[in-house]
């Protein structure tokens, strides 16, 4: 009965040890008052290292090779001939044995062409003589074309006092039929174009002229006879003027034609070498400088420069 009642107490005894325990551990993990509350560090756990999509290789279009635009073909110079052009007017490169010049060419044939001279003054002139534009004159004889005559002493110069829009140069008057000046055809040094009626013809020595006409031109130098050149090297008999370089004018026969030629840039021997390469027989120099005209085709192809005192006509037959 006695170890009943010692039980109970031992069972006690065991409790209180139990609380003990129980409470000293408590205190132990329990927060204080006034202690700061300390969140525990969270240990981060670390990223994943994010699995980098590979960059895609880019396909670079290779940059085209521009294509260059050809440059534009400049238009060619007109290649050099040497020969006549064809009838009508012509703006052409001739080839010479003395380089290449640009000449404007008018070529006519005699057989469908009537030539006609004429001057303002309808007897000899010393002084005072009458001069016209070249249109005048082509419309005065109803032709179609026409081109400046001789040398002349124009008003605007100085030393032609007393002795104004005077040619010394024979000149035939087609209207007429009869020379102006005829008196001075035995002057040396001259040549001549003339035509009766048919053909045209050229005489490199004009003082030996004899036979009909019914137009001709009178002036100097002659620059082709029987196709060779009659301007030598030197240029002997010339003056400054004609021997410098410039615009030249001139009369031309190929055969059954007549080649009326403005040639730039020559001087008279350069001029003459113009002719012989267009096949020219025969050809003479004309008055050039202020007095250059050429009409055609109801135009001034150049000029009309300075009134003239003669003129060539060209009109159809």
């Amino acid at each position: 009965m006695k170890s009943r009642g010692f039980a109970p107490i031992l069972i006690l005894i065991f409790i209180a040890i139990l609380l003990t325990v129980g409470y000293a551990i408590f205190n132990s993990g329990a927060v204080r008052p006034g202690s700061p509350v300390v969140s525990p560090t969270a240990v981060a756990s670390p990223s994943p290292s994010l699995s980098t999509s590979p960059t895609p290789i880019s396909t670079v279009k290779p940059t085209p090779v521009p294509t260059s635009k050809p440059s534009a073909t400049p238009k060619p110079t007109a290649k050099p001939v040497s020969g006549p052009p064809g009838s009508g007017l012509s703006t052409i490169n001739v080839a010479t044995e003395k380089g290449n010049f640009t000449a404007t060419v008018l070529s006519l044939d005699m057989g469908s062409t009537k030539i006609i001279t004429d001057t303002g003054n309808d007897g000899d002139c010393g002084n005072g003589c009458l001069a016209a534009n070249l249109q005048s004159y082509v419309a005065k004889n109803g032709g179609f074309a026409g081109v400046n005559g001789t040398y002349f002493c124009p008003i605007a110069y100085p030393e032609c006092a007393g002795k104004t829009n005077s040619f010394d140069f024979p000149v035939y008057n087609t209207r007429l039929g009869h020379w102006i000046n005829g008196g001075n055809l035995f002057w040396n040094g001259r040549a001549m174009v003339y035509f009766d009626g048919g053909s045209a013809r050229y005489v490199q020595d004009a003082k030996s002229f004899s036979g009909g006409l019914t137009a001709g031109i009178v002036n100097y130098p002659g620059l082709v006879n029987g196709g060779s050149v009659q301007i030598d090297d030197n240029q002997s008999g010339l003056s400054d003027k004609q021997k410098a370089k410039g615009t030249k004018v001139g009369l031309g026969l190929r055969e059954n034609t007549v080649m009326v030629v403005v040639a730039m840039n020559v001087n008279m021997q350069e001029f003459a070498y113009v002719f012989k390469s267009l096949g020219a027989s025969g050809a003479l120099n004309l008055d050039t400088g202020g007095s250059t005209a050429l009409y055609y085709g109801g135009r001034y192809v150049y000029g009309p420069g300075r009134d003239i005192p003669n003129a060539v006509i060209f009109a159809s037959k």
